[in-house]
């Protein structure tokens, strides 16, 4: 009997125990585990920030000689912040949205020139730029931040899930878009800038402005007349590629605009891939793209898209070897569209992009060193390598003849 009362006791403590590590302290220490991973991220991002506010003040003072410390005015700028105008109504939206984005630009212009006061155009605008790197840097890690804060406040298991989840992709963003920030500091290409570059190789100069920071260089395609359309570089613009586009057009009869741009590519897809289809191929907000939907519209004009694959990453980052060798493919297939057309057709060609250290004509870009992409290294425990092993990959099945 004695011995049935210690089974009895013992089977009874052990649910307790079952019960109190599954129920409480289980949940209780997944949270602090979750915790951990996202601050040590959190604080990551915070220095990513930090580190991107001092090449800022750097680049600043080398390039601008300023009187006085930028440092205070960088801090202030990496704070901004948009507010969405009201669209419960549509109409005008567009319009809204366009005025916002260009006080969002002058603001950010004149920061600029308060910390670079003695920059050249070209720094004005990779300054200009970098400031931009700088607030999403800055918007990321306060994010993180306050999700960290949050999940200490609620102690929510399922909270601190998700954003334990989320934490590779938001981190591998972040490590991008802080090589991002080197590489305008230092005027070098982005993968966005492909499109500007693609259209700089077919430009012999003498462009002329068609919208602001836009420039158009008129050239001829065997018997078809060509509009080659980019931001003017090699400061990091993007510039109002819409409007300049609008302009051109003007008082002529255009038969295609072709748009090139860089394309967000699936996992499993090659970088460098050139894509093509129907539309315009620009990540803008919405009032640039709707400008030149308008003229293709207005005038009946094909509307082409050709789009060089990279990822999110890749875009935000140094250009590598591959994208930089898709230029030659996008050529090709911009001369083949172009020659679609019957002679004494115009066609427009626009390269959509960051043109930081990306010329304005063929000679400019000429030489161009870029480097290999380096490839994405997954690290794997023991126990993964052993489970990996354990799991055969499937043949594929023969042809039955």
């Amino acid at each position: 009997m004695a011995f049935l009362d210690q089974a009895l006791t013992g089977q009874v403590v052990g649910a307790i125990l079952f019960f109190l590590l599954i129920f409480i302290v289980g949940p209780k220490y997944m949270v602090y585990k979750y915790i951990r991973e996202i601050e040590e991220v959190a604080e990551s991002l915070e220095d990513y920030a930090r580190e991107a506010k001092g090449v800022i003040v750097k680049t600043a003072r080398g390039r601008g000689a300023p009187a006085g410390d930028p440092g205070e005015a960088v801090e202030r700028a990496m704070d901004f912040f948009l507010i969405p105008p009201v669209d419960l109504d549509p109409y005008g939206i567009l319009r809204k949205i366009e005025h916002l984005l260009d006080e969002a630009e002058a603001m950010f212009e004149a920061v600029a020139g308060e910390i670079a006061p003695q920059s050249d155009p070209v720094w004005r605008a990779n300054i200009v730029s970098l400031l931009k790197g700088g607030v999403g840097l800055n918007t990321i890690a306060k994010m993180v931040r306050h999700f960290v804060e949050l999940v200490k406040k609620t102690n929510n298991l399922q909270m601190a899930m998700m954003i334990q989840m989320s934490l590779p992709l938001i981190k591998k963003v972040a490590e991008a878009q802080r090589k991002g920030v080197d590489a305008i500091a230092e005027g070098k290409p982005l993968g966005d800038g492909v499109g500007p570059l693609v259209v700089a190789q077919m430009m012999d100069g003498g462009c002329k402005t068609a919208a602001k920071d836009v420039l158009c260089y008129e050239g001829e395609m065997d018997g078809r007349r060509v509009l080659f359309l980019k931001a003017e570089g090699p400061g990091a613009k993007l510039g109002k590629i819409g409007e300049g586009v609008r302009r051109v057009c003007e008082g002529r009869e255009i038969s295609k605009i072709i748009t090139l741009d860089a394309g967000v590519k699936l996992e499993g897809e090659r970088t460098g891939k050139v894509s093509e289809g129907i539309g315009a191929a620009i990540g803008d907000p919405g009032p640039e793209k709707a400008k030149i939907e308008e003229v293709a519209v207005n005038m009946n004009a094909r509307l082409e898209a050709y789009m060089v694959k990279m990822s999110v990453e890749e875009a935000i980052s140094p250009m590598t070897r591959d994208i930089g060798e898709a230029a030659q493919r996008a050529r090709e297939l911009i001369r083949k569209g172009v020659l679609a057309v019957p002679e004494g057709s115009t066609v427009v060609v626009v390269g959509v992009g960051n043109t930081c250290g990306i010329g304005n004509s063929r000679g400019e870009v000429e030489g161009l060193k870029l480097p290999e992409r380096e490839e994405e290294k997954v690290e794997e425990g023991l126990l993964d390598r052993v489970i990996k092993g354990m799991v055969s990959k499937p043949g594929r099945k023969k042809d039955e003849s």
